[in-house]
């Protein structure tokens, strides 16, 4: 029970972090939430410039290859999308590509592995990241 309290408690201060870091950029506070995801990023040990640049299955390569610990990359993935949300916001639609690739080949690597809210999540970031279904005429 305390194993999933704790992990509920994750997933809900990740929620909160994403959430914060859409309505910076949706605000145009774009310096303060590139500051927070490059941290945030950090603490889950990658440089954002480094998982940016690397290509997808490299990204994955580093994160675990096929023993990836499913939410660091959930985590990584995450952020990463906002990284994508806040460079198309700045102009930058080469870095947010980038950030989006990584992001969704992360989430595709582990979306299998991931339960309850953090599978709920995920599937809404994979749904943005996929885009919007086309509209039948």
């Amino acid at each position: 029970m305390e194993k999933r309290d704790y992990l509920l408690r994750q997933i809900q201060a990740l929620a909160i972090l994403l959430s914060r870091l859409r309505t910076l950029i949706v605000d145009g506070d774009r310096a303060t939430a590139n500051a927070t995801i490059r941290e945030e990023m950090r603490n889950v040990g990658l440089e954002l410039s480094t998982a940016n640049a690397l290509d997808p299955a490299t990204l994955r390569m580093l994160l675990g290859g096929t023993m990836l610990d499913p939410r660091r990359a959930f985590t990584v993935a995450s952020l990463l999308h906002m990284d994508a949300l806040r460079a198309r916001a700045d102009g930058d639609d080469a870095w947010a590509a980038r950030s989006d690739a990584g992001a969704l080949s992360l989430l595709s690597s582990v979306r299998s592995q991931l339960d309850g809210e953090r599978a709920a999540l995920a599937d809404e970031i994979l749904t943005e990241l996929r885009g919007p279904l086309p509209t039948p005429h």
